[in-house]
């Protein structure tokens, strides 16, 4: 076969398929959040994102991982490029393929300059259940969603399962009477802005931990987000909660108990001005409450287009597998909104957050 026909993203030169920005009505400046929520999705638009989604989906993945920062080596073996890691398994995950299918993508990633030479399947393996990777990919999923934090200022934290046994259903290991099923499951816990869906944080844990305790740590990666708000739903009720969302500048808004009972002078002053604006404005709270249901649009996302069950047998795997479905759901949401909200996208302004110390 000629190389010519077999380097299908650098190459593409089929005019009547190929639709770029330039095509799309013009527009001065980047959508800013006051007109964000008054407009009807353009179809058209949508559709001409959608179509595009997977030659942007690689482009935007390259430039992502070429600001990762590669350790020196002075001896031993060459060994793989982070770079060309994270890039592989982020094709590997995107096109749900295992590692043997996928190696003739790869292939083609190699000739079209992506990487920089194609990585065996086992190397992959080996790279996601490697501990430091579960931390490198969380530093690039919160990259990964700072190109719309100019959009964002609504959030919404909560969990849900993704299996490593396919026969098992997460409803009914959650819902069921048998509890067994939880050695069958890991949990992945996302904090997200509602407007775009991207999700800025994750923490991954065994599905029978408590959503609570991951709350802090999800919120930690918001100080580079304007806060205006945070819905939770009731698993989240905690003093500890108000105090963090306010003190990032926010509104949580997590509904009480109905024994709740703050008391003035011993409880936190937000706790007690949250509950009385709970118990006095119902329907109010209500209202923004429900942004939380973005939580489980999310989900869904994820499920149907990634996969709801995880490949890898180790649990430092099944982490770094659910995250880098995240990283790959968040690329996705950014080539719609280049469509629909004129983003910009430039993940070199984002680089310093390698260097920060957690």
């Amino acid at each position: 076969m000629d190389k010519n026909k077999i380097t299908w993203l650098k190459e593409e030169k089929l005019e009547e398929d190929r639709v770029s920005l330039d095509d799309l009505p013009k527009k001065d400046i980047q959508e800013t959040l006051n007109n964000f929520d008054t407009r009807s999705r353009d179809w058209h638009i949508y559709n001409i994102a959608k179509t595009n989604e997977k030659r942007l989906f690689y482009q935007l993945l390259y430039e992502l991982c070429s600001i990762i920062p590669e350790p020196p080596q002075e001896f031993g073996r060459p060994r793989a490029k982070i770079r060309d890691l994270v890039f592989s398994l982020g094709l590997k995950l995107y096109s749900n393929y295992s590692g043997r299918k996928v190696s003739s993508d790869l292939l083609h990633a190699e000739q079209a300059g992506l990487v920089s030479r194609k990585l065996h399947y086992n190397t992959l393996t080996d790279f996601l259940c490697c501990p430091a990777t579960y931390d490198l990919l969380q530093k690039i999923l919160t990259i990964s969603a700072l190109p719309l934090k100019e959009l964002e200022d609504s959030f919404s934290i909560d969990s849900s399962g993704f299996g490593s046994y396919q026969y098992e259903r997460w409803m009914r290991t959650r819902f069921g009477k048998n509890k067994r099923g939880w050695r069958n499951y890991v949990k992945g816990h996302i904090c997200i802005g509602c407007r775009t869906n991207v999700i800025i944080s994750c923490e991954v844990t065994y599905g029978n931990e408590s959503d609570v305790k991951q709350a802090p740590d999800l919120l930690e990666a918001l100080e580079d987000f304007k806060v205006k708000e945070v819905s939770m739903d009731a698993a989240y009720r905690s003093k500890r909660i108000h105090q963090i969302v306010e003190s990032l500048g926010g509104i949580p808004y997590i509904p009480f108990s109905p024994r709740a009972n703050p008391k003035e002078g011993k409880d936190p002053e937000i706790w007690i001005r949250m509950y009385r604006f709970f118990k006095n404005n119902k329907e109010q709270f209500m209202k923004h409450y429900h942004k939380r249901s973005n939580v489980e649009t999310v989900f869904a996302m994820c499920k149907v287009r990634l996969g709801e069950f995880l490949k890898c047998k180790t649990f430092n795997g099944q982490r770094s597998e659910l995250l880098m479905k995240f990283i790959c759901h968040n690329i996705s949401c950014l080539v719609q909104e280049m469509y629909e909200r004129n983003v910009k996208i430039d993940f070199s302004k984002f680089s310093t957050h390698f260097n920060r110390k957690e």
